[in-house]
């Protein structure tokens, strides 16, 4: 089966996205991190 590749032109994400893409990574981690020290 051939493999079918799509080329994508990526647009710069503007100010507020990268914002909330910090704010998400930044919870995302805090809430790993818990999850990982918390006990059963």
């Amino acid at each position: 089966m051939p493999t079918i590749t799509l080329r994508l032109e990526l647009h710069n994400p503007t100010k507020a996205k990268q914002e909330m893409y910090e704010r998400m990574t930044e919870w995302n981690t805090e809430f790993a991190n818990w999850l990982w020290h918390h006990p059963e």
